[in-house]
């Protein structure tokens, strides 16, 4: 069990599970400024506590189940492995938002994209074998519709939130999962009145600490900060922003 210091009290010490994948923030010292909310993709906190706590893998700070328990993998002050942008897709953000709109980040698990599609690799040259892709385009290289969501809540922006700040979320925030597969709607048995009430306390205590403000460009999703990662399902249109920015 990890020592208690710079670990959250409102977390049950048995609940405090250091994950390996972690490390220093940079500048080392740096507070953390925003928070970036994800979903966990799965309904087993098996799978989740699995994930964190293998070598060589990803992490977040916090978990939150769906029945309100919460859960706490690195200090808030590590840098954990939650949100971070590839060098590719770093290098299409750079080129505005005409640009990256027209590619999504592949996922062999993922079965929307159009059987037309072009498969792409890091430096988005086409590609025939799926094992190489690392992005999907359009076979007329339109803007994806799924960056609707995005659009919708940052509308003018080029870039994603903060990203011409600090490229980097992993570096500059917390991050808080939510157990689940996420929905477009508001879903009750996905996004629970316990899972939000706990997240609610857990914002709170965090913005208190770090003078992190309640507002939207400060509370984010992980598709606010990597939409090409992301493209509207992270933590998804269902989720209520107004329970964690107190209106």
């Amino acid at each position: 069990m990890p020592s208690s210091q710079n670990w959250n009290d409102l977390v049950a010490p048995e609940n405090r599970l250091e994950s390996p994948n972690k490390n220093s923030r940079r500048p080392s010292g740096l507070k953390p400024s925003h928070i970036v909310i994800h979903i966990t993709g799965t309904d087993s906190l098996a799978s989740v506590r699995e994930t964190f706590l293998a070598p060589n893998s990803v992490s977040a700070h916090y978990l939150i189940t769906k029945i309100g328990e919460l859960f706490q993998f690195a200090p808030d002050t590590a840098r954990a492995w939650h949100a971070g942008i590839d060098s590719s897709s770093r290098r299409l953000y750079r080129k505005g938002v005409s640009v990256w709109s027209q590619y999504l980040k592949y996922f062999s698990w993922y079965k929307k994209y159009p059987k037309d599609c072009i498969l792409l690799d890091g430096d988005a040259r086409p590609v025939w074998d799926r094992s190489e892709a690392v992005f999907v385009a359009k076979k007329d290289w339109e803007t994806w519709s799924e960056f609707e969501y995005f659009t919708s809540r940052w509308a003018g922006e080029q870039v994603p939130v903060h990203f011409g700040v600090d490229p980097d979320p992993n570096n500059y925030s917390i991050g808080i999962e939510i157990m689940g597969l996420g929905s477009t709607t508001a879903d009750p048995s996905v996004y629970t009145d316990q899972m939000y009430r706990t997240l609610d306390i857990l914002i709170s205590d965090l913005s208190e600490k770090y003078s992190i403000p309640k507002s939207k460009d400060h509370i984010l999703g992980h598709e606010d900060v990597h939409p090409i990662g992301r493209f509207g399902w992270d933590p998804a249109g269902g989720f209520n922003w107004s329970v964690v920015r107190g209106g």
